[in-house]
């Protein structure tokens, strides 16, 4: 390990110290001369104005803490060697932040790092409290995605991103990038955890938290940032109207990514942020054809993305019974009706009513919703089943 590597380690084990914390400290030294500067009791000099958030007692703090972190570098080695975790530093010829304006101090991995470099990497992020239509979409973006070749880059949240996730790997061979706001060995969520694992086995999960770090509220904005850094283009499938999501969309913008967004009804809460995102100028994206025809890479022309196969039901584990999800596309029944209760539960008169079928029709399309996770029938009201949040 390099003396540069050693030096970021020990300013990353500091209490309350962030990237912009950090950057403000490495823009007027070298790691190693920060550290000897912080163990002189200073700071090193040239320093300009600190961040906000940046008080007197911190930097004592910092000046008091420096003497003991190598004890805890050695705890974040150990750690890192046990669960199998790779280092990389900004002097590795590889460093993907090499133009980046807010590049991580260090960067924490498990996998694949070629995953890295691979052509078409795309961001498939939004809510996590999905509508069931935010969860297929999603989930078909990543298996279509995966499915022509591209990487799938998201938070590994609840919601959209684990679906995003998932049909990626349902998919393909790992093609997938999961960037998380905690220590590699810190699981968040923990509902999340065999996602997680199988993400680090076959695609590559990386941070830039050393492992013991937890899932601090501010690492997720942060982890946003690394999140648009590392793809071609974000997509956002639904955002409420201040969705963390649409923190990434403004990464993606800061560093001339194109954002891109999926329609959805205008009075669905889960769409509002993505729909204001299309009126400020975002790409409309109704599959990853789109997506993949604004970055350069069009399918051979009339062979769209195959149709994901069936996928377990909500659930479902691996040997449960498969149950083909209606494409939205190839629906326009089921569409009709899941845009419908999107707003809310509806009666089975109404759905008659918009629909012009006859209540035997509607009622069987509504079955076949039913069984594929996407509505309750509660009598004769249909909603949306409740997704994870």
């Amino acid at each position: 390990m390099t003396a540069d590597t050693r030096a970021r380690l020990l300013l990353l084990a500091l209490p309350q110290m962030g990237p912009a914390r950090l950057a403000w400290l490495l823009a007027a030294a070298e790691a190693p001369a920060v550290v000897d500067a912080l163990r002189a009791g200073r700071v090193p000099d040239g320093v300009g104005d600190p961040p906000p958030g940046v008080t007197r007692a911190m930097v004592s703090k910092w000046q008091d803490r420096i003497r003991t972190a190598p004890s805890r570098v050695e705890g974040i080695l150990a750690a890192s060697r046990e669960l199998g975790v790779t280092i990389r530093s900004p002097l590795d010829p590889s460093w993907p932040f090499a133009d980046d304006p807010e590049p991580p101090c260090l960067l924490f991995l498990i996998g694949d790092p070629n995953l890295l470099t691979a052509p078409i990497r795309v961001a498939v992020v939004g809510t996590r409290r999905c509508t069931a239509i935010g969860r297929t979409v999603a989930n078909d973006l990543g298996a279509e995605l995966a499915g022509a070749g591209g990487v799938v880059v998201s938070g590994l949240a609840l919601g959209v991103d684990g679906a995003a996730h998932r049909g990626a790997l349902e998919h393909s061979d790992g093609a997938v990038i999961g960037v998380v706001g905690s220590g590699l060995d810190v699981v968040y969520p923990r509902a999340n955890r065999p996602l997680w694992d199988e993400v680090g086995r076959r695609g590559l999960l990386l941070s830039e938290a050393p492992t013991g770090h937890r899932p601090e509220r501010w690492r997720f904005p942060a982890r946003n940032r690394l999140i648009a850094a590392l793809s071609h283009a974000v997509v956002v499938v639904e955002s409420h109207e201040r969705g963390g999501a649409l923190s990434t969309a403004d990464e993606a913008l800061r560093r001339d990514r194109p954002v891109m967004a999926v329609p959805g009804s205008v009075l669905s809460p889960a769409s509002r942020g993505t729909n204001a995102l299309l009126i400020d100028g975002a790409v409309p994206v109704r599959n990853a054809g789109d997506v993949l025809a604004y970055l350069g890479h069009p399918l051979p022309s009339g062979s769209p993305p195959a149709p994901p196969e069936p996928r377990p039901g909500p659930g479902g584990t691996a040997g449960s019974e498969r149950l083909p999800v209606p494409g939205i596309a190839h629906d326009p029944i089921g569409a009709r009706i899941l845009a419908e209760v999107a707003t809310g539960p509806v009666h089975l008169d109404q759905l008659v009513l918009v629909t012009g079928l006859t209540v035997a029709d509607v009622l069987a399309a509504v079955q076949t919703l039913q069984a594929a996770g996407l509505v309750d029938l509660d009598g004769s009201t249909v909603l949306f089943r409740s997704g994870s949040a």
